[in-house]
């Protein structure tokens, strides 16, 4: 057998065979089991709702309770993870065993052309879509939240405020102690390259821009790994009724760690010191050198008080406090009060 090509672009699909796949392979498993949007009032928009944030940041534990009461009050969403997109290519997996540093690279071409294609599938169907990324590649993120502004979506977003000592930590705790996260549905467990990561979390930014400065997102709610929102802003009449502060939340909350973050930290890293891997001692070190600094500002209150997400309830009875929700899910019209919560806790 040959060895693989180094080259990632060589790798790329000719459209045509890309467009196979897609019909083929993704839709049938991707949206197969979604119909035409189940809403019958016009009134009512469907809702595409993303979870961005870098490798390691914990977006596989937001999305599920998002994904939770979208299911439960709006019928099943179509569930894009844009990382295992890449699990469809031919080359894949042949790559990950035998080049797996390049099997990233070499099918990502393909990977974001069939999540931009499942994104027009759904628009073209009305679909409820819930997006995890870790906008690598910001521009798409920003092109995908435009597409289904402009096809008249409700658009939320979620950016997780992860530091990056955690972060990192997480890849290599996820990998090691071979968690549930390690491999998202098709992905095999995963070691996450440190510079795919980086670009990630550089890339987060982008998107934060983007959603102060674009039209196309209709809520925003900044959180921390354990789902403690930072910030939180909503258009209404296509204005933001706070000012824009997403960059800014993003940044001020990337600067510090909470307690309670800072001891599992700590407890991770003992535990992975006693692995055997000769590659881990010098990223503990890169790690515990990101997150030094933040460790004697624990009780630093220069950011603002956290609260717990706020989602509207998966059963709808209701409670009987009044509560702005962080994200709506497109169920309650925009500047609404909603005395219905559904409150997220680590």
């Amino acid at each position: 057998m040959a060895a693989a090509k180094s080259d990632p672009h060589a790798y790329v699909l000719p459209i045509a065979e890309s467009q196979r796949i897609f019909d083929r392979d993704i839709v049938p498993a991707e949206l197969g089991s979604l119909g035409s949007s189940k809403t019958t009032d016009g009134n009512i928009k469907p809702v595409a709702v993303f979870v961005v944030g870098q490798t390691g940041a914990g977006k596989t534990r937001t999305a599920p309770a998002i994904k939770a009461v979208m299911q439960s009050r709006r019928g099943q969403p179509a569930h894009f993870i844009a990382d295992t997109y890449k699990t469809y290519h031919p080359a894949y997996p042949r790559l990950v065993v035998e080049a797996p540093a390049l099997a990233s690279p070499a099918t990502g071409t393909d990977a974001r052309r069939w999540l931009a294609m499942a994104a027009e599938h759904a628009i073209g169907r009305g679909i409820d879509v819930l997006l995890e990324s870790a906008c690598r590649n910001p521009a798409d993120f920003a092109d995908l939240a435009q597409a289904f502004h402009d096809a008249g979506y409700r658009v939320e977003v979620a950016i997780m405020a992860v530091p990056e000592g955690l972060s990192r930590l997480g890849i290599l705790t996820r990998f090691y102690e071979r968690l549930p996260e390690a491999g998202s549905r098709n992905l095999p467990p995963r070691l996450t390259p440190t510079k795919v990561h980086n670009e990630s979390y550089e890339g987060l930014l982008d998107a934060a821009i983007f959603v102060d400065e674009s039209s196309a997102v209709d809520q925003i709610v900044v959180v921390r790994r354990d789902n403690m929102v930072a910030y939180a802003n909503e258009r209404v009449n296509g204005s933001w009724k706070r000012a824009a502060a997403t960059r800014k939340s993003l940044m001020e909350q990337r600067e510090c760690c909470l307690p309670k973050e800072l001891s599992i930290a700590k407890t991770n890293i003992e535990k992975l010191r006693c692995v055997s891997f000769s590659e881990l001692p010098p990223q503990l070190e890169e790690i515990e050198s990101l997150l030094g600094p933040m460790m004697d500002e624990i009780n630093n209150t220069h950011t603002p008080p956290l609260r717990l997400l706020a989602l509207p309830d998966i059963g709808g009875a209701g409670h009987s406090c009044d509560v702005n929700l962080d994200l709506t899910l497109g169920l309650v019209a925009d500047n609404q009060r909603y005395r219905v919560s559904h409150r997220i806790s680590s």
